[in-house]
């Protein structure tokens, strides 16, 4: 009777086993008497029953039992375990043996303890099994690429085909091997295929071995552990079988390996006096086969992953040599590499020659459409986040993988182990860098660096042969685009082209290319409304580096901060002031597209706090004042519609509190109020309430730091231009400047006070080509009532320098020769030639 199927690969060792023992039993007495001979006189007897030699003992013991349980494997614990419960109880209860007490515990023998050394890993063992690594995928962990093994992980629906593939195989009479082909390009699916017919395979009725030709060293050596591999399979089954191929293994190739040999001389006796060819062994193989009632299936998986010449061995076993009763190959390849191989060998005989080898080719079954997007989902899913999934869902599948037009990128997967590679990749670049840049331009250009990593590095190392600037008036609104250039009406990438040109790339391919930059560049309004897209110059270089660098500013800590209000953004600009991260910000801010009044008034009060600290660390001329006036610009009450309910009373409070609160030095207000003033931008405050702020912030700088070159500056530049028509054409005429009277008041009341210095190299002008040509301003003239009033106040001022004075009244004296009305050669040795004017030119 044939042991069970679940006790059938032990029941060999297990039968050995029993024969064992009860050869010991049955020779009980003559063991005793050699064990006592060979051990236990010599040795045993000798041991000194001493403290000392008690502990060593106990040492040893335990040493035996940890090294038992932490070395040896499950089954040869049970196994030692198993002999040691058997002679330890034979023996202690046989009056044959007298055991030596344990010299601190007397009811106990030394005995005892090597015994329970030898048991108790054992127990163990059959009872617990040892903690082993888990192997169920983490979030955060790689995914293995490796083959389904059951219709439970059948994603692409292929199990009901391997099924009915099984059932036929179970029912099927085959006097001769029967080859079954497995159609598929590589990556496909076809070992999935294979694993799933053999989980439907009965194993009562079936026995399945999967030989890998891989393992072979050449083609010379495929034939032999093809036979090796076949009948320790066998062995199983029927030893008899299997010592039949080892007979007939060496018999084809005239050499052994050790197991051959090993199982030729087991089966000796029945070789002494007979001498078969291989034709009678092959014979026989084939009669024990078809008697045994059972299918071997054999799996050759990836024959076009072998060299030529082994494809061709393998097919030959197929064949020939290995061409038995009840077996079954399961071959998986792809059929143009296999053809090309046949070709080497005969040009003309690629198709009917495997036609005659191969009895039944099956195509993979092919996927539905969507499997692949759902794969990648089910391994998305576990580690982005719920707003990244559902952008995932929404646009990128939307204008990518189904999109068949411009954006099109669905042919960018081939088959499942793309998207496990594309997964653990994005893994990396996700964790990295998910917060801070824009999820679906991550996505897409990961996809890009997967399939064409070449264009990936080019992208980053030649942009210019992708993508230009869009020119815009404000630095934080330019954005990158795609270079495009028309064909047949039709705009298409300028890189595409040049991919033409070079013809490394398939059409088909370039069209991908194409597809992906075009994705990626498009101005989507999710993706300007974004303002960390790539299309932005600011995170262009962040989205290949995978880090920020120390110029760069977090996404990630921006949004906190800002989502924290005011308070929040004000802690985060005083941190961007320490690391000279201002500029970075100060664009940032600007980016923000506000919905709400609060939204739109943080954005305003932000970049008030800002601005100052900018001016301080950057120079006056660093800020863009353009946009900040335009921020604030209530052109046809826009502002006040689209924030305040159309209530321009509560705009214009606002706005006004902007300028009131503001804080010494008061460049940066004073700076934003003259852009207003000068380019005619309504802010609900009138001229005279700007005029009046600008005034207040001169006057208030002047008492905390003195007649400074900023004060100076705050006072030229509240100068206005007043138009001049000619008396025959009121249509014509020319612009007049003048300095604002009330500051002018101011400007006179604290020239006796301070140090004039700046003020007086205000009203020097000179020529930009000769620099010893000089005039006097004639603004800065007419805030006098006459230029001797200006004289008189240098000429009697205390605080001037001595050198300067003089210098100055000499200049002076000269341009009133002209009337103050033309070019004056003079030579300025002072500090006033030194300091030229930057702001004048």
């Amino acid at each position: 009777m044939k042991p069970p199927i679940a006790f059938k690969k032990n029941y060999p060792f297990a039968l050995w086993l029993f024969c064992c023992l009860a050869f010991f039993l049955f020779f009980r007495r003559a063991v005793d008497g050699v064990l006592d001979t060979l051990l236990v006189k010599p040795l045993l007897s000798q041991f000194e029953n001493t403290v000392f030699a008690n502990g060593v003992l106990i040492m040893l013991c335990v040493g035996i039992a940890i090294w038992l349980y932490h070395y040896g494997s499950n089954k040869f614990n049970r196994v030692v375990g198993l002999i040691s419960v058997f002679l330890y109880a034979l023996m202690r209860s046989d009056g044959y043996w007298q055991f030596q007490s344990f010299g601190l515990f007397p009811l106990l023998k030394n005995w005892d303890f090597v015994a329970a050394a030898l048991i108790a890993p054992g127990i163990i063992a059959l009872f617990l099994r040892k903690r082993v690594a888990s192997h169920e995928p983490q979030p955060e962990s790689f995914i293995e690429e490796r083959a389904i093994e059951s219709g439970s992980e059948d994603t692409f629906q292929r199990s009901s085909v391997a099924a009915e593939v099984a059932r036929r195989i179970s029912i099927t009479p085959n006097s001769r091997s029967f080859a079954i082909g497995i159609l598929g390009e590589y990556g496909s699916g076809k070992t999935s295929f294979i694993n799933l017919i053999k989980s439907h395979l009965d194993p009562a009725k079936t026995e399945i071995l999967d030989f890998n030709p891989w393992s072979a060293e050449g083609a010379a050596n495929i034939q032999r552990d093809f036979f090796d591999q076949l009948s320790a399979k066998l062995y199983e089954l029927n030893p008899r079988i299997a010592n039949l191929v080892v007979g007939y293994s060496r018999k084809l190739s005239r050499t052994d390996s050790s197991f051959n040999k090993f199982l030729r001389e087991a089966g000796l006796a029945g070789s002494l006096f007979t001498r078969k060819t291989y034709t009678d062994d092959f014979e026989r193989i084939n009669q024990l086969l078809e008697d045994s009632g059972k299918k071997i299936v054999i799996t050759i998986d990836d024959l076009d992953r072998l060299y030529k010449d082994e494809v061709m061995e393998v097919l030959r076993l197929i064949r020939n040599t290995a061409n038995f009763s009840n077996i079954f190959y399961l071959v998986a390849y792809e059929r143009s590499y296999i053809d090309e191989a046949i070709k080497s060998v005969n040009a003309n005989a690629a198709g009917s020659f495997l036609d005659k080898i191969i009895q039944l080719e099956i195509p993979l079954p092919k996927r539905e459409k969507d499997d692949l997007l759902d794969l990648l989902e089910t391994y998305l899913a576990p580690f982005i986040t719920a707003e990244h999934l559902n952008a995932y869902k929404t646009h990128i599948v939307d204008t990518g993988f189904r999109n068949k037009y411009n954006f099109a990128f669905e042919r960018v997967f081939r088959q499942s182990r793309d998207v496990i590679k594309f997964i653990n990749n994005f893994k990396i670049t996700y964790q990295l860098l998910g917060t801070e840049v824009m999820f679906e331009n991550l996505f897409v250009l990961e996809l890009l660096k997967f399939r064409f990593p070449l264009i990936y590095d080019r992208l980053y190392e030649h942009r210019d042969d992708f993508i230009r600037d869009f020119p815009t008036m404000s630095s934080h609104e330019v954005f990158y685009e795609l270079r495009i250039y028309s064909e047949d009406k039709e705009e298409l990438p300028l890189i595409l082209r040049t991919l033409r040109s070079e013809q490394y790339y398939s059409e088909a391919d370039i069209a991908l290319i194409g597809g992906l930059l075009n994705n990626l560049f498009f101005k989507f309004d999710r993706s300007k409304k974004a303002r960390n897209a790539i299309i932005y110059p600011m995170f262009f270089e962040r989205y290949f580096r995978y880090r920020l660098s120390g110029k760069e500013l977090s996404e990630k800590t921006y949004r906190a901060a800002h989502d924290g209000g005011l308070a929040g953004i004000k802690s985060f600009i005083d941190e961007c002031e320490q690391k000279n991260l201002l500029t970075e910000l100060d664009r940032r801010i600007l980016q923000e597209k506000p919905e709400d009044k609060k939204a739109y008034e943080l954005k305003v009060k932000s970049l008030f706090y800002l601005g100052p600290k900018y001016i301080a660390q950057k120079g006056r001329y660093a800020i863009d004042h353009q946009a900040i006036t335009t921020l604030i610009w209530n052109y046809d009450h826009n502002l006040d519609k689209q924030f305040y309910k159309k209530d321009e009373a509560a705009y214009r409070s606002f706005v006004d509190s902007l300028f009131t609160s503001a804080m010494f030095p008061y460049q940066f207000e004073h700076e934003v109020l003259y852009h207003i003033k000068d380019g005619v931008k309504d802010i609900s405050l009138s001229r005279g309430r700007i005029v009046e702020l600008q005034t207040h912030y001169f006057s208030e700088h002047v008492k905390q730091a003195g007649l400074t070159k900023d004060a100076v500056f705050m006072f030229w530049w509240t100068k206005y231009k007043e138009f001049v028509p000619l008396p025959d054409n009121p249509d014509l005429g020319h612009y007049h400047e003048h300095i604002e009277k009330p500051i002018v008041a101011v400007m006179k009341s604290v020239l006796p006070e301070y140090d004039p210095f700046q003020f007086l190299k205000y009203t020097i002008k000179h020529d930009i080509r000769d620099k010893d040509i000089y005039f006097l301003q004639p603004i800065m003239l007419e805030i006098f009532d006459e230029p001797e009033e200006l004289r008189a106040l240098v000429a009697g001022h205390a605080l001037l320098a001595t050198d300067v004075k003089a210098e100055y009244l000499a200049l002076f004296d000269a341009c009133k020769t002209q009337d103050f009305k033309g070019w004056v050669e003079f030579e300025l040795n002072t500090a006033l030639k030194a300091a030229r004017n930057k702001e004048e030119d």
